[in-house]
């Protein structure tokens, strides 16, 4: 037995997960790797684990309510790919945001499962102030006018902007406010 083993507590129940993929092979990989820890008990039903890890390609709204209302209480989603809406999605929904699958390795997947990772379950999408810019912005407001509304110079409204964008991977201004409007959040 490997060291790593050899220091688990034996008096700690591991931590019962029950996966869920439509692919097959992703989700016997996910199961084998998870077997390797004893930190960690893949179980195969639901109402019997304490963690519901499901494995998608695309996190959509109509997949993130079905989860949601699965009734497991604490919800790991893992997605091979995570795009703009993303995070609004998993948030509307009462899920943290997915991580991407390519991101994933064992160590942080045990890691998040046992909770040694915080895992929100209502996401923050937007700060405050991401709002309040992209409300002004939606008003059809310029830089020059937001800046002047939120008490802080131009530069500084173009640097948040510029973190906005990139944080959610967004083209420009219109394309933020799109985004935003199509996601509830203004």
């Amino acid at each position: 037995m490997s060291g790593a083993l050899a220091t688990v507590d034996p008096g700690i129940e591991p931590v019962r997960v029950a996966v869920e993929s439509r692919d097959l092979i992703s989700a016997a990989g996910v199961t084998h790797l998870l077997k390797s820890s004893p930190r960690v008990r893949v179980v195969q039903d639901r109402s019997d684990a304490h963690v519901l890890l499901a494995l998608v390609n695309e996190l959509c709204a109509q997949q993130a309510a079905r989860l949601r209302a699965c009734g497991s209480s604490r919800i790991v989603v893992i997605a091979a790919r995570v795009h703009d809406l993303t995070p609004s999605i998993a948030a509307q929904a009462g899920l943290a945001v997915p991580l991407r699958r390519a991101d994933v390795n064992a160590e942080r997947l045990v890691k998040l499962l046992v909770g040694g990772q915080a895992v929100q379950e209502r996401a923050p999408v937007l700060s405050d102030r991401d709002l309040q810019l992209l409300r002004l912005l939606a008003d059809g407001a310029t830089i020059a006018e937001v800046a002047v509304r939120l008490f802080c110079s131009e530069r500084t409204v173009k640097y948040a902007l510029h973190q906005l964008l990139e944080r959610f991977g967004l083209r420009n201004r219109v394309h933020a406010v799109a985004w935003a409007l199509r996601s509830g959040l203004l």
